[in-house]
C-alpha cells in the first residue's frame, strides 16, 4: 500500500477517520497520506460573495484550518492536502477515479434509516460507486 486518501469535513466522523489512517500507517510507514477537503458549492458561494478575502487567501486559510484540525493526529509532513469544489460525493468519487491512491477512508455522519433514505448520504453514495477500496469510519 502506498497512499490511502482521506474524505476529510472536520467533523469527528472524519477526525476518526484520521485515527483510523495514522493506525494504518503503523504498518505501512512509507505510506503517503492526502487529505481531501470539499467545500460544497452553497458554501463556495457564499464565500465569493464576501469580497473581504480573495480566492487564494480563502485557500490558505482552509488549509490552515485543516492543518490546526489534524495538529496532534498527523505531522504535517505526512500528509497533504487536496482542497476541491462541488457535491462532495461527486467529487470524491471523481477525484479517487482520476488520481491513484489504494484506499479512500470517510468517515459516516450515522444517518438513520430514513436519513438516509431521504438525503442520501456521501459515504453510501461513494461506497456503492467507489473505483477503489472504501474504508468507512465511525
Amino acid at each position: 500500500m502506498k497512499k490511502i486518501t482521506i474524505a476529510f469535513d472536520s467533523s469527528s466522523h472524519a477526525i476518526a477517520a484520521v485515527k483510523e489512517a495514522k493506525n494504518i500507517k503503523v504498518g505501512f510507514p512509507q505510506i503517503e497520506i492526502i487529505i481531501l477537503s470539499v467545500t460544497e458549492i452553497s458554501t463556495a458561494k457564499d464565500q465569493a460573495l464576501n469580497l473581504s478575502d480573495d480566492a487564494e487567501t480563502r485557500k490558505q486559510n482552509r488549509i490552515r484550518k485543516i492543518n490546526k484540525e489534524l495538529s496532534g493526529l498527523l505531522n504535517e509532513s505526512e500528509y497533504s492536502i487536496e482542497l476541491l469544489y462541488g457535491d462532495p460525493a461527486t467529487e470524491i468519487l471523481h477525484y479517487v477515479k482520476h488520481n491513484t491512491t489504494d484506499m479512500l477512508i470517510i468517515g459516516s455522519r450515522g444517518l438513520n434509516m430514513i436519513q438516509e433514505f431521504v438525503m442520501g448520504s456521501v459515504s453510501h453514495k461513494v461506497v456503492k460507486y467507489a473505483t477503489v477500496p472504501v474504508l468507512i469510519v465511525k
